[in-house]
């Protein structure tokens, strides 16, 4: 968490431009040099148009068809979590899943409707999780029985991080000789998530869901302003490239 918050924008710019700021007594061209590229950095990772050239980096899988659904024929949908949000006062301040993380349970659930396949939920309670949390796939699988009303859901509770989604998870779906999956994740995610998964073995079809907006619009002054949803985008973007860069390294 500490090398992503120095990393990443808005964190990483911000670092270089104080970095700058305190050596400016002593060493004046190179600290003017991190204030400039700190504030210039800052600047661009805060406006929509950067926010929208970094999702069509990633946001490669179009969204699912019935021509698809009906050609290549799937055997179950893995729905991957996203996140917990804690101590929400609503729920008597006990944890309830991220919205991101609904997003992707919603979107799961639609497609059960739709083709009557079994559902995976897959996640555990993190790294650096309370261990009296409940787990992630635990809480979608509650949503998708209590909510959605769906029966075919099972859970894999004992993931950390998306490459262990994929392991275990391939685990309990060759106990049932499953092995075309529909993946379900944030478009932006699916590019990690698909290499994952098909490293495993599996064949996977990306059912992306809770797309970023990828239209460029450079005439458009709006799309040169910061704003605060532009700053989330690429900061997501950012740690989904830092992402797949250490699980090259890694695996």
């Amino acid at each position: 968490m500490l090398i992503k918050s120095l990393l990443l924008p808005p964190g990483g710019p911000l670092l270089m431009s104080l970095l700058g700021a305190l050596l400016w007594r002593w060493h004046p061209r190179p600290a003017l040099a991190l204030l400039l590229t700190g504030t210039v950095l800052g600047y661009l990772c805060s406006i929509p148009l950067t926010a929208s050239l970094l999702n069509r980096s990633l946001q490669i899988y179009p969204p699912l068809t019935e021509q698809v659904l009906s050609s290549l024929r799937p055997e179950a949908i893995v729905v991957l979590g996203g996140g917990l949000h804690e101590d929400a006062p609503e729920y008597g301040n006990s944890p309830t899943v991220h919205p991101r993380t609904l997003g992707r349970v919603r979107y799961a659930a639609r497609l059960a409707r739709q083709t009557g396949l079994p559902v995976l939920t897959s996640g555990g309670r993190g790294s650096r999780a309370n261990a009296e949390n409940p787990a992630e796939a635990d809480l979608m699988k509650a949503i998708l029985e209590q909510e959605f009303r769906l029966s075919a859901v099972s859970a894999e509770t004992m993931s950390r991080n998306t490459w262990e989604n994929a392991v275990n998870s391939a685990a309990l779906l060759r106990e049932r000789h499953i092995q075309t999956v529909l993946l379900v994740s944030n478009a932006v995610h699916l590019p990690r998530a698909v290499a994952a998964f098909q490293a495993q073995g599996l064949n996977v079809i990306p059912a992306p869901t809770l797309f970023f907006n990828e239209q460029l619009e450079p005439l458009d002054p709006q799309s040169w302003l910061p704003s605060v949803a532009a700053i989330a985008e690429i900061h997501y973007n950012g740690y989904e490239w830092l992402g797949r860069l250490w699980y090259a390294v890694r695996y």
